[in-house]
């Protein structure tokens, strides 16, 4: 919860404060997770996480809901299943699983989080805000 709420939170509150507030425009981009938009597969136990990235979800919502009067834009993205350090035990344990019933029959790079984040940050989403974007190879529409 330090890490992907409490963090956010604070650091959020003081940029805005300080810098986006005043200036009457900003963009944030928090990174929440698919996990945080549905329950945890069977034989997966992270209500922790998923909890914690639920509430990243809704406190981009909340905070582009409070803060778009300063003309500040918040969302969000929610990677999938990404090879990392702290996915690799549970990708050796079901990555065969997740990549057959995924869409695009991938795991995520990071490459594929790149322009997404590039577009928020950019001019060409400027009436964007509130939104989550899932970058999962389609896996939560499957």
């Amino acid at each position: 919860m330090n890490l992907n709420i409490n963090a956010m939170f604070y650091l959020s509150r003081e940029v805005g404060k300080r810098c986006f507030i005043p200036q009457k425009s900003g963009k944030i981009i928090n990174i929440a997770s698919v996990a945080g938009l549905s329950g945890s597969p069977q034989g997966m136990y992270t209500i922790a996480y998923n909890t914690s990235k639920g509430a990243a979800v809704n406190f981009t919502r909340t905070l582009a809901s409070e803060w778009g009067r300063y003309n500040i834009n918040v969302n969000a993205i929610c990677p999938g299943f990404f090879p990392s350090k702290m996915s690799r035990g549970l990708l050796d344990q079901i990555g065969d699983h997740i990549v057959a019933v995924t869409p695009l029959a991938r795991l995520g790079g990071n490459e594929d989080l790149m322009g997404t984040v590039v577009f928020l940050a950019s001019e060409a989403s400027r009436h964007i805000t509130g939104q989550t974007i899932a970058v999962d190879g389609g896996a939560c529409i499957a």
